[in-house]
């Protein structure tokens, strides 16, 4: 059965190009990257073992194992979806910009999460919430080589996951609906995933940051940056601090 395209979301100004109307993926298929991720983070913690609190973890391979590998599962499940019903570089926003600009809107983004997760925080705590507060770190090779695949995990695997899923396959489903309600529902779905309710408020807004950056520009890249910044950055302030 041929898939049938959604129809165009309406023009009001919020993209720069103008996204396709995009193919319409079943639900099913497109809850299913996100599934395969929980079950894969569950069977890789169940074999490896890793420490059990994300202050020590850090400093661990094998919670860098399970990290990495999570992510894995979910960017080749999003791709694996989305290649049967059209270009994964259309599906996914994949597309193309210039470097200035992309770091531009990148930095615009980041700024604009950070200031507004502190301006926040007195009210939800959210930053606490997701927050860590790891220990000095012990030195030695292993616990270099755990710090180095938690920050690959973190800074680098998740911003690409979570941008090719959240902002990529479910909000280009959504687009269908408008851009307002695509952006604030793959915002909450966002925060929901991450299993901290008291952080779901700054969560949710980092999604819709993203998810603004995503329909503005027509493209995942400048909110991929501007994730890879936010995370990056927290996880460096929190070893340092420790």
């Amino acid at each position: 059965m041929q898939p049938e395209p959604a129809p165009p979301p309406p023009d009001d100004g919020w993209s720069d190009a103008g996204d396709a109307a995009p193919v319409q993926v079943p639900w099913a298929l497109v809850a299913a990257p996100l599934i395969l991720q929980l079950a894969a983070t569950i069977l890789l913690a169940t074999i490896l073992q890793p420490p059990s609190s994300v202050d020590t973890a850090i400093y661990s391979i094998r919670y860098g194992i399970v990290l990495l590998l999570s992510y894995a599962v979910l960017v080749g499940a999003t791709f694996i979806v989305v290649d049967r019903f059209g270009d994964p570089r259309e599906l996914l926003a994949l597309r193309t910009m210039r470097v200035g600009r992309c770091i531009g809107y990148g930095l615009a983004g980041f700024a604009v999460a950070s200031i507004a997760a502190v301006v926040l925080e007195p009210l939800f705590h959210g930053i606490k919430a997701q927050g860590f507060h790891p220990e000095p770190f012990p030195g030695g090779g292993a616990h270099t080589a755990g710090l180095a695949l938690v920050a690959l995990g973190f800074a680098l695997a998740a911003p690409i996951g979570e941008e090719l899923y959240f902002r990529g396959l479910l909000l280009g489903r959504l687009l269908g609906r408008g851009p307002a309600i695509a952006v604030l529902v793959q915002a909450l779905v966002f925060g929901s995933a991450h299993f901290t309710p008291a952080a779901l408020p700054v969560l949710a807004l980092y999604g819709a940051i993203f998810g603004v950056l995503r329909v503005r520009t027509d493209t995942i890249l400048p909110g991929a940056l501007a994730h890879a910044l936010n995370n990056g950055l927290a996880l460096a302030l929190a070893v340092a601090s420790a």
